[in-house]
C-alpha cells in the first residue's frame, strides 16, 4: 500500500490496520520464544549427550588412557 493511499484511508480503518498488525507481531513474538525454548532445550540435551559421551569414554577403558600417555611420554623422550 502506498502513502498516497494508505492517508486517503479514514481512521477507523487506519486503527484496524494497526489492530491487525499488532495481532499478527504477538503471534509472531509467540511463535519466535517458543522456537527459541525449542533449540535452548536441543541445546542443552547436545550438551547432555556430550558431556555424557566424554564421561562414559574417560572412565570406561583407563589401560587405553596410560597407554595414550605412554606414547606421549617416549614421543618427548625421542626428540
Amino acid at each position: 500500500m502506498t502513502d498516497k493511499e494508505l492517508r486517503a484511508l479514514k481512521r477507523a480503518d487506519l486503527i484496524e490496520i494497526l489492530y491487525y498488525l499488532r495481532s499478527e507481531n504477538d503471534e509472531l513474538r509467540a511463535e519466535n520464544d517458543r522456537l527459541k525454548a525449542k533449540l535452548d532445550a536441543i541445546f542443552d540435551e547436545s550438551v547432555h549427550a556430550m558431556r555424557a559421551a566424554q564421561q562414559s569414554s574417560a572412565g570406561a577403558s583407563p589401560v587405553l588412557q596410560n597407554r595414550t600417555a605412554n606414547k606421549r611420554k617416549t614421543k618427548k623422550k625421542r626428540r
